[in-house]
């Protein structure tokens, strides 16, 4: 199973899945992390090779941690 993830910078990774970006201290971890994402998921990884902070790739835009197909419209009725 290979994960969607993108080198930002020699210490920074951005992982699609979870939309978060993934900060190393130094060049052989952030390796290390993207050469597991290819075999393991997300969890392992992070938890094998564990960044120095994580945060998110969109911190101004609202992505739904929900699954897809499980976002709420709103109601279609009138005013109660």
């Amino acid at each position: 199973m290979t994960i969607a993830a993108g080198r930002l910078s020699d210490t920074e990774i951005k992982v699609e899945v979870r939309h978060h970006i993934y900060t190393f201290d130094v060049k052989a971890s952030a390796d290390a992390f993207q050469q597991c994402l290819a075999n393991d998921s997300v969890e392992t990884c992070a938890k094998n090779h564990a960044a120095v902070s994580t945060r998110s790739a969109y911190p101004d835009a609202d992505v739904p941690d929900a699954p897809p197909g499980s976002i709420i419209s709103p109601s279609m009725g009138g005013m109660p």
